[in-house]
């Protein structure tokens, strides 16, 4: 057995003070942080929090010496060995450790260290709850099992079976509300920080919905899934979410949650529906259902994969799918962000310079460690391994299948042993789409534009593409005629210290073909002064087709640059329903089309 005690030492410096306790089976035992935690596939170097660290038994001080920068070398005698050290915890982000006077976000693997030889012994935490009035009503949620008399939501003694399992259960403290529901006689939690102004039946009942869409695509639950808890750690402002086994911990803007008296979801109700989707697909896929190179982790040092697309695309696809096809948002909603998935793609130059494949084995150092040159280097297999997934679902629906039977094939044939970079492929020509297996593999393996419009007609829609109105366009129709568009800058900019500073260049376009740097700060268009408020209106108004003077700051540098004035490529992507039976069928929801017609919208009324 091995035993941790957590306490929160300190709220206002954010401290925590661990023991770790252990019986040694050998004279020395290595002890060890994660470098990185399953599903987010960055070095995160946890050890670097630990401020102080030494270790005892009875008999005295026993010999602790650091390694590298996240394991020690510690020599045992025979008797119960103790390791003491403190924990710095305020890392706003679901993969560390965080405390302040309202929650504490406890993971595992960030705060305990792991014990050579005995990872796979059964481990113990000792939730101590501080004697400070600011805790008081404080509460406990997390998927480890309470032991030695110790109740559910209770500080106390929690269990887990092995070092692998505890890690991948994050613990939540803090003040809480609290539902059940349950899915296929399942238990299943919803836990809630703080006080808000919210519908909390809504979430409950929305997130039931979810839960019972996602599992028809594998037709039942995991066989060893006997609890699950959505984590919802509430805060000013934050977002994201990570999947364990039997849990996901969830970061939100308060108002992201369902107000009381909301009738359709708004943008941030859907958004954070989307995120507790995706993150129990990975139930299935991902958490079980894994990368044979994953077989075990390696959370030492990075652990390469070509299959990230396969496993956060899909599971990107099938997120917001699952809200339209479970009845809580509308068809034309969901088109909306489909829109958006594909304008994130179709703008970006990176999709004609890097593959999937390519994408997914260098996560760890170009997808998770952006720069100012990602829009044109970096394919993220987010969006497209769901656009992916999306051509996938539309070939294979031509066909009287669907991309909801190929996974869960997948799900049943490599359970066991994990999924290599064939595994798809030969999924697909096992179910009788050999030649659609060759073609997958091409979009995957290939840096180019994947076939949307293809698909988007096999599934019952029409996709064009347009000019972007600005850079934040995304997708939808645009209420400006094509040559009443402004002039595109194709650039990123931010407000910095009172000037307007250029934060990406997308190749190619205007800003790229003036010669404009990111870190360029902008002052004036044809004469004209430029703030944050007036250079949309000034390229409105400056005349498209003609060169202007654009006067920058480089450095300390007072430069004059030419900007063509032109407006941005069609590659804005606008979506409607075009074939109801088609779409019916996929989205599992009626589609009704209306009639055609000619009248001119822009015509006055008459009675």
């Amino acid at each position: 057995m091995v035993s941790y005690q957590l306490t929160i030492l300190d709220i206002s410096s954010h401290l925590i003070a661990v023991t770790l306790s252990f019986q040694p089976t050998s004279s020395a035992h290595q002890l060890g942080m994660p470098a990185w935690l399953p599903g987010s596939y960055m070095i995160r170097d946890f050890a670097k929090h630990i401020t102080r660290i030494s270790a005892c038994d009875e008999d005295g001080p026993l010999d602790l010496v650091q390694l590298d920068k996240q394991q020690w070398q510690l020599a045992c005698r025979h008797s119960q060995v103790r390791v003491s050290y403190i924990v710095y915890a305020y890392d706003l982000s679901v993969r560390a450790a965080y405390v302040d006077d309202e929650v504490a976000i406890l993971n595992p693997a960030a705060l305990c260290l792991g014990v050579s030889h005995l990872s796979q012994t059964p481990h113990q935490i000792l939730l101590a709850k501080p004697a400070v009035q600011e805790v008081e009503a404080w509460r406990v949620a997390t998927a480890l099992t309470p032991v030695n008399g110790t109740r559910l939501l209770e500080f106390g003694t929690y269990q887990a079976v092995d070092y692998a399992s505890l890690i991948d259960s994050p613990i939540l403290a803090g003040i809480f509300s609290f539902q059940q529901f349950l899915i296929n006689d399942i238990p299943h939690y919803l836990v809630v920080t703080g006080n808000n102004l919210t519908d909390l039946t809504r979430l409950t009942h929305d997130l039931q919905q979810i839960c019972q869409q996602q599992m028809q695509v594998f037709e039942t639950l995991p066989i060893d899934l006997d609890q699950y808890w959505f984590l919802l750690w509430v805060t000013e402002q934050g977002y994201g979410g990570l999947e364990h086994k039997f849990s996901t911990l969830l970061l939100c803007n308060r108002y992201d949650l369902p107000a009381t008296d909301m009738v359709e979801p708004d943008s941030n109700y859907q958004q954070l529906l989307a995120l507790c989707s995706h993150e129990y697909f990975h139930t299935w896929w991902v958490k079980r259902l894994k990368p044979a190179e994953f077989h075990p982790y390696h959370l030492d040092t990075e652990q390469y994969s070509k299959q990230l697309w396969i496993y956060e695309g899909f599971t990107s696809y099938f997120d917001d799918l699952a809200l339209v096809q479970s009845g809580l948002i509308q068809p034309e909603r969901y088109l909306a962000q489909l829109e958006k998935t594909v304008s994130r793609v179709t703008r970006s130059p990176s999709d004609k310079l890097q593959s999937l494949t390519d994408s997914s084995f260098n996560a760890w150092t170009k997808f998770y460690k952006q720069d100012e040159n990602a829009i044109n280097a970096v394919v993220s297999y987010y969006a497209k391994g769901a656009l992916l997934a999306f051509c996938l679902e539309g070939a294979l629906r031509q066909h009287g299948s669907s991309l909801q039977q190929v996974c869960r094939y997948m799900y049943q044939q490599y359970l066991a042993t994990g999924t290599d970079e064939h595994s798809l492929f030969e999924s697909l020509t096992a179910l009788g789409f050999p030649e659609l297996a060759g073609v997958v593999q091409d979009w995957a393996c290939q840096h180019k534009p994947l076939p949307v419009q293809q698909a988007a007609a096999q599934l019952g829609l029409s996709l064009t593409f347009r000019p972007a109105t600005d850079y934040s366009d995304l997708g939808g129709s645009a209420n400006t005629a094509i040559h009443a568009l402004p002039a595109y800058l194709a650039a990123g900019i931010k407000v910095q210290q009172g000037l307007v500073t250029v934060t990406q260049v997308i190749a190619e376009g205007a800003a790229y073909q003036a010669g404009v740097m990111v870190g360029d700060q902008l002052l004036a268009l044809a004469g004209w002064k430029i703030t944050e408020q007036t250079l949309p209106q000034l390229l409105k108004r400056v005349k498209v087709g003609t060169k202007q003077p654009l006067v920058i700051y480089r450095k300390d540098r007072l430069l004059t640059l030419q900007l063509p004035l032109q407006i941005a490529a069609a590659n804005i992507a606008s979506l409607r329903f075009t074939d109801a039976r088609l779409a019916s069928a996929w989205l599992q929801q009626s589609i009704v089309i209306p009639p055609a017609t000619t009248e001119d919208p822009t015509a006055p009324a008459t009675n």
